[in-house]
């Protein structure tokens, strides 16, 4: 490179005859942030079923990571690495790097648009040749040219998921669990799954066997819901009650129409109001209202058995846990979260929210559809005698204040900020699960990032419909392209902390 006059700034120094230093080229990390990045992938806590523990696979004495498997390296590259990244490396490392994990992520998603897969091969490409512009010529084996084909490969077989080698790997310890004679391990290997082959023959003419071998998901049979850690009953608060019930009566089908009818008994009662003004009385006044309407009108045959049970009320006393499976997730209070190796609180909803606006004198309603982000803290259950509704109490982050979407595409929110204290309350069943890591180069700030949950059906028959649904959540990153920039720099020059070649061997 020297006799070529390239890159000069990146040439060997000779100290003495025996040592030589190696400048640190733009991706060479110093310790301190090598610490930090080692840092940052040790305090991350993931929901449940969700990767192992990171924590246990980091060496903060060496800052390096160890004893990763197959799933733990592809957690890491399409979620963790650009995180642990923030703010360390030059900006245009960062970025390429971020790129090839942006498009790992994608890949492996399960629903995949076919016209958008040619602008990811372009995007591909330029990754891999900004790749080849910092990184050293060993970097590039033929695994890392294999990259450019595999937008070909889905196009030509599918969905990355549907080809995953993780189900082999696991049958192979499956097997490899079979051998009792190490001496003759293929044998034994026979041995053993014929043994299962002939009682799994045998149990399917007895009922209520189980399938041998056949994993059961912790979910099973709680799709509903159930929960899990810590069940009490207590007398809440009257005021927060009443929102709880609220919440219920808001989103259950079939009060829609008593909903319509209050709201226009409101407004030919109360003519020339603003908007805003009956949906403060009907928030008020509803639970009351119906009520004194479905006891007026009890044992009517107009009046569904449902309603009249939501109408009446739930039982004064109300059932807590701190652990709720449903929907195929697992919930946690935020104080069980600090107790546990797990991050189980995070919570997001995507709603339809009416905001008023005083425009010219007047206030104007408008429906907007976001996207909510919170931390669980209490999980209720109300009885209403025939049925029970479980709840999750959240403390909201303020969507005008506390959220920002950097150039990355990455969601922050700031957690404590305290949003939406009037509306704390969401049916278990429409929450989605999602997980925060802090942002080291922005403490204050935390990255959202989607929790997994495992696609179930009725009777834990797996629904199909469910994989052809674009998930309706920002996406883990965003518009990383950006053009080739010529005058890059190749040497860190915010520190000095190269390599020593010691040359005294050295012919």
């Amino acid at each position: 490179m020297v006799s070529w006059g390239i890159r000069l700034e990146l040439a060997p120094v000779e100290k003495d005859r025996r040592r030589t230093y190696l400048p640190p080229a733009c991706y060479t990390m110093s310790k301190d942030e090598r610490t930090q990045s080692c840092k940052c992938l040790r305090d991350i806590k993931v929901p449940s079923s969700n990767s192992a523990n990171i924590k246990s696979l980091v060496s903060m004495k060496d800052c390096k990571l160890q004893g990763m498997k197959s799933h733990d390296c592809h957690v890491l590259m399409t979620h963790m690495i650009p995180i642990a990244l923030r703010g360390l490396l030059p900006e245009h490392i960062r970025h390429t790097i971020t790129q090839l994990c942006s498009f790992f992520n994608t890949i492996h998603s399960k629903v995949l648009d076919p016209e958008f897969l040619d602008s990811l091969q372009s995007d591909i490409i330029l990754t891999l040749c900004q790749l080849e512009m910092y990184f050293p010529p060993s970097y590039f084996d033929v695994m890392v040219h294999l990259v450019s084909h595999i937008v070909g490969e889905i196009k030509a077989c599918g969905p990355v998921y549907l080809r995953y080698m993780y189900p082999f790997e696991r049958y192979m310890g499956v097997l490899k669990g079979y051998v009792r004679n190490r001496s003759r391990p293929e044998g034994s290997i026979v041995e053993g799954y014929v043994a299962e082959e002939a009682t799994e023959f045998c149990t399917g003419y007895l009922d209520g066997i189980k399938s041998i071998g056949v994993s059961q998901s912790r979910h099973s049979g709680r799709l509903s819901g159930v929960g899990t850690i810590g069940s009490k009953s207590f007398n809440p608060d009257y005021k927060l009650f009443e929102l709880a019930h609220f919440a219920v009566l808001q989103h259950m089908t079939c009060i829609s129409p008593y909903i319509e009818e209050h709201m226009a008994t409101l407004r030919v009662e109360n003519i020339g109001r603003a908007d805003l003004w009956y949906a403060r009385k009907h928030n008020e006044q509803f639970v009351t209202w119906l009520k004194n309407k479905v006891t007026t009108n009890f044992g009517q045959p107009n009046i569904d058995e449902t309603v009249q049970k939501l109408g009446e009320g739930p039982n004064s006393k109300v059932i807590t846990y701190q652990g709720y499976d449903i929907n195929g997730y697992t919930f946690y209070t935020k104080q069980q979260d600090e107790k546990s190796t797990v991050q189980n609180s995070g919570v997001t909803l995507i709603a339809s929210t009416v905001e008023y606006q005083r425009m010219n004198h007047e206030t104007r309603a408008t429906i907007a559809k976001n996207a909510y982000c919170g931390v669980i803290q209490e999980i209720w259950e109300l009885n209403y005698g025939l049925f029970t509704i479980p709840l999750f109490k959240c403390k909201w982050v303020n969507n005008s204040s506390g959220v920002k979407v950097d150039k990355y595409g990455f969601t922050l929110v700031d957690l404590e900020t305290n949003g939406y204290a009037s509306e704390p309350f969401i049916l278990a069943n429409q929450a989605k699960q999602v997980f925060f890591i802090q942002d080291q180069s922005k403490p204050r700030w935390h990255i959202v990032m989607h929790g997994k949950r495992r696609i179930l059906g009725v009777d834990d028959v797996v629904d199909e419909k469910e994989y052809d649904q674009f998930d309706e959540l920002p996406p883990f990153s965003i518009g990383t392209t950006s053009p080739i920039n010529g005058d890059t720099t190749y040497l860190r020059s915010d520190h000095n902390e190269g390599l020593w070649v010691d040359t005294t061997h050295v012919t």
